[in-house]
């Protein structure tokens, strides 16, 4: 036990040193909370920008292969999860905190992005070419009709599985987080 606690602080401790939270550069307290809202919004953007890099390859003719630039925003998240969990705060209780406005322009900025993508790839698939032909994908058809309702119908069933599960996970986390603040107010009132 204390082996895995030894390995999770030097994790942390990394991960710090990496970013930079001991670092001079921080500042003061005002200055370093600046700078870390700044970070965080660098990887909000980050991985918009993974999905718009994406989308302009699968325009591009890059088809699939777009898929492994698009699931390089999971380093981000990942990254983000592991060293809460390092820490001991769950992160996944935190974004069932999420406001309703926040949660619905994320989903419907994810949805936008997720539609455009795969009909891009679509498109390629069935009519043989890219939206955008760059010499990147192939210029024969791919088996368009079963090919193309595959991917379609697919990525349908993927989307409402994806959103189907978040919700039930944030109606759950939102349900464990009222628990639990309800019993600190009985232990308050206990004092």
């Amino acid at each position: 036990m204390n082996n895995s606690s030894d390995r999770k602080n030097r994790s942390n401790e990394l991960a710090d040193k990496i970013a930079g939270f001991n670092d001079p550069s921080m500042g003061d307290e005002r200055e370093r909370d600046v700078i870390l809202r700044a970070y965080t919004l660098g990887a909000v953007v980050s991985t918009y920008v993974f999905f718009a890099l994406g989308l302009i390859f699968a325009v591009l003719g890059a088809g699939l292969w777009s898929a492994f630039i698009i699931l390089g925003s999971i380093v981000t998240s990942s990254a983000i999860s592991g060293y809460c969990k390092r820490e001991n705060v769950d992160f996944a209780m935190s974004m069932a905190r999420v406001s309703a406005k926040r949660l619905i322009v994320g989903n419907i900025a994810g949805a936008v992005f997720a539609i455009v993508w795969v009909s891009a790839i679509v498109f390629h698939m069935s009519e043989g070419h890219p939206l955008i032909d760059a010499g990147m994908g192939a210029s024969t058809t791919l088996g368009a009709a079963t090919s193309t309702y595959a991917i379609v119908i697919g990525a349908t069933v993927g989307f409402i599985a994806t959103i189907t599960l978040m919700t039930f996970s944030r109606i759950r986390k939102i349900k464990q987080a009222r628990a639990e603040a309800a019993a600190a107010a009985d232990i308050e009132d206990e004092d």
